[in-house]
């Protein structure tokens, strides 16, 4: 399970919630790392379909679609996800992404 935190410094800003900048580099570093690691494209040689589920929480699954889809990451809190959703993203071989 990937462990919460504050992705990207949100554009707009919440009025709720207000980390510090240095939890957006450090939670930041490590969600992208996550990103590199679980989202990407197959390799030319596979043959089948791969599936993976990614358990966690709502704020990595919209900092991911961002970058996944190419949108700006500022844009991470503008999207809202209920708990225990289901967000599915179809990566193809060619690089398109949809989610």
């Amino acid at each position: 399970m990937l462990e919460e935190g504050a992705p990207y410094p949100p554009e707009p800003s919440s009025a709720n919630w207000k980390p510090k900048m240095k939890e957006f580099y450090t939670d930041g570093a490590r969600i992208e790392a996550a990103f590199r690691k679980h989202i990407h494209r197959a390799s030319p040689k596979q043959k089948e379909d791969s599936h993976e589920v990614i358990v966690c929480h709502a704020n990595v699954i919209r900092y991911f679609v961002c970058r996944a889809l190419q949108f700006p990451p500022e844009g991470w809190l503008r999207m809202s996800l209920a708990n225990t959703s289901i967000t599915w993203l179809v990566i193809r071989p060619s690089g398109s992404v949809s989610a």
